[in-house]
Formats: structure tokens, C-alpha cells, sequence
């Protein structure tokens, strides 16, 4: 799909939930449409301003005790963070006494395109979707560029850090700027990690000469796997299962999830703990609407999306344990992350890529993020 080129003349590839295109709610290869920070806002207080009574919020019934009605939009993109969304909506209406009134489009109805709701959230035509980082990658593309390096990130504990720290707040502040949109970031929606599978045991990147593994077509993900000598080959989503039945790739990387959604047990023998990966969906507000609210309004939204996104958490760490489980007991073998060399993994890709892109990346990005593990 194809939208109008970004502003500054950026042209973005962008990955899928995410990052990565075929498991997560983000398109591969769509743009940042033409936009203007003064021109967002500007459309952003005008729907809020001219809204009718029960489709959007009035800026003046903020502060007013009437009921603030808005809407909270999403494309199903996941079945958990749906069903978090909807505890988050709950949450609100309970915590401000039915002051705030979250009217509930979770499941495609607005659509299910992930640039469209980008761009009509940017544009005020409601107030609040929860999405993957699509709203990033086009207001900070270098930085998410980065994100999509194999081993970035150590664990969730670790993604979770950058967004709560100033680098994050400074990126949160970029998206303000460019596309008068607000992240929430002081809790986020944690994706399970990222998994290799192969038919055959991975222990170190010594094991990955030859394997013919499928990626999203992902720039960033394709060089990482590329530097530790597999031969790397972008399949379509859909087409993937056929292609590791018939041979044309025999190895793959994704989510536990999206493992299990897909049948690949069937047709993979081998699952390597490798966890190189971490994505996140965050829940984001038109910034010209947000402003509207009382602090105690945007407090009691904060602390239901908080626990919204907790139990969200817990829900996936206890899901992948299950998927564990249960790809174990259908014959597969699992290679867990004691047994693997992770370093040497680390030790091909983090250098290549960092010279590849030393003019994209932004200037000692990759060190200040290093320096916020535990």
C-alpha cells in the first residue's frame, strides 16, 4: 500500500507489530503520509472543538462535569491487547464515575488498515487508538530503524526502560511535534519475543552457515540475519508455511504466537530460545483532544491503561510458557537460550549493521540503550 511521501521527503520501509510485517498490525513497506505539525494541530482542534454531543468530546466539557464521550479505536491486530483495550475502557468509565465515556471501535469497524488509523488519529477524527509503532516509524525513522537490529534489546524489562527514560520521552515528544499524536509510554503492551526455528538445532552462529531462512521483508532484519551467513529470503506471510513444506526456505524467526497461529510445529522440527526481538503496542491520544482533559482526567486515563497493559503482560509471558508446552509435546525440539550462544550471535550482526548504518543511525543511539540494561 501506498501513501503520499513523508514529510521532509523521508521515504520509509517499514516493518511489521510492529516492526515486522506478516505477525504484527504494522504494513512492511507503507509511508508516513504528507503532514505538518501545524496542520495536525490545526485539524485536531478543529474536530475537537466542533464535535457533535456523543460522537466526540467538546473541549470544554473537560473541565465542565459533563460526560466526556470519546472514542477508542484499534484493527484486532492481536486478541489479547484487544481484550486489554477493552479492560482500559472499562477501567476509565469506573475510576472518573462515568465522567469519561470511551465509546468502543476495537475491532476493525473504522478499518483495518494501520496507515489509515495512523493518519485519521493524526487527523482528529477520534482520540485514542491502540497500534504497534507505525506512528514512530514514520516521526523517528532512524531510531526505529535501529529497533529493528537483531539483540537490541535483552529482554522486555529492557524496552520497556527505554521508553520510560528520556530517550523515550524525547521520541514521544518528536511524534507530538510532527504528527500532533501522543504516545502513552509509561506502561507499554509487551509482545512475547521472537523465536528461530530451523529443522535442525542452532547453537551458535556457526550453525547458521547455509540455512535458508525466511524474514519479513524488513531492511533491518534482513541485513541482521544476513551478517551471521544465512541465506536470507523475504516470503509473504501467508505463503510461509508452504514454503518451509516444499524446502524453499527450511528456517524461520517469529513470535510464539504467530508460531502457533501458523502450524509451523508441523513443518519446523526444531525451536531455538533465541528471544533477538522485542515489539510493543502502545496506546496513543490526538494530542489537541489530550490537551483538552483535566490532569485528573488524564491521571485516571494513565492508571487505566497502566493496568490495562500489566495484565496484558502477564498474559503473554503466560501464554508463550503454555505455547511452550504445547510445542514440545507436538514433537518439536526445544534448544533453550543456556544452551545457545547468544554473544556470537551478537558479535556478527551488532558490529555489521552498526557500520552499515553508522549515517543512519542516530550518533550513540545504540550505546545509550545498552547502558539502560540492568
Amino acid at each position: 500500500m501506498k501513501k503520499q511521501t513523508a514529510a521532509l521527503g523521508l521515504s520509509l520501509m517499514l516493518a511489521v507489530s510492529g516492526i515486522l510485517g506478516g505477525c504484527s498490525g504494522s504494513s512492511e513497506n507503507a509511508k508516513a503520509p504528507e503532514t505538518s505539525a501545524a496542520a495536525k494541530q490545526e485539524a485536531g482542534e478543529q474536530n475537537a472543538s466542533e464535535a457533535k454531543q456523543g460522537e466526540s468530546s467538546k473541549p470544554e466539557d473537560a473541565g465542565s462535569g459533563e460526560v466526556v464521550t470519546f472514542k477508542m479505536v484499534g484493527n484486532n491486530s492481536s486478541a489479547l491487547s484487544t481484550e486489554a483495550a477493552k479492560k482500559i475502557a472499562a477501567l476509565i468509565e469506573e475510576k472518573s464515575g462515568g465522567s469519561l465515556k470511551p465509546e468502543l471501535y476495537l475491532e476493525g469497524q473504522l478499518g483495518d488498515n494501520d496507515e489509515d488509523l495512523c493518519t485519521g488519529l493524526s487527523e482528529g477524527n477520534y482520540e485514542m487508538l491502540l497500534n504497534a509503532e507505525m506512528l514512530f516509524n514514520w516521526a523517528v525513522p532512524d531510531w526505529m530503524e535501529l529497533f529493528n537490529m537483531a539483540f537490541i534489546f535483552e529482554n522486555q524489562a529492557h524496552l520497556q526502560k527505554f521508553w520510560q527514560s528520556e530517550m523515550g520521552a524525547d521520541l514521544s515528544d518528536k511524534l507530538i511535534e510532527k504528527y500532533g499524536v501522543r504516545a502513552y509510554i509509561d506502561t507499554i503492551a509487551l509482545r512475547g519475543p521472537r523465536y528461530l526455528t530451523a529443522n535442525k538445532e542452532i547453537k551458535s552462529v556457526d550453525d547458521m552457515q547455509g540455512v535458508k531462512l525466511r524474514t519479513p521483508n524488513n531492511p533491518g532484519v534482513i541485513a541482521s540475519w544476513q551478517a551471521t551467513g544465512a541465506n536470507v529470503t523475504p516470503v509473504a506471510w501467508g505463503e510461509l508455511f508452504g514454503a518451509l513444506q516444499s524446502g524453499i526456505v527450511n528456517a524461520q524467526e517469529n513470535p510464539l504466537a504467530n508460531i502457533d497461529q501458523a502450524g509451523l510445529f508441523q513443518v519446523q522440527t526444531h525451536l531455538m530460545q533465541t528471544e533477538h526481538q522485542y515489539t510493543n503496542y502502545f496506546m496513543y491520544f490526538n494530542d489537541a483532544w489530550y490537551q483538552t482533559l483535566t490532569p485528573d482526567q488524564q491521571k485516571i486515563i494513565g492508571e487505566a491503561i497502566d493496568e490495562g497493559f500489566v495484565w496484558h503482560n502477564e498474559q503473554v509471558n503466560a501464554e508463550d510458557e503454555k505455547f511452550l508446552d504445547s510445542f514440545t509435546e507436538k514433537g518439536m525440539t526445544l534448544i533453550p537460550k543456556d544452551q545457545i550462544d547468544i554473544q556470537s550471535f551478537k558479535d556478527k550482526i551488532i558490529p555489521t549493521l552498526l557500520e552499515e548504518n553508522k549515517n543512519l543511525y542516530p550518533e550513540g543511539a545504540y550505546d545509550k540503550i545498552q547502558a539502560l540494561k540492568d
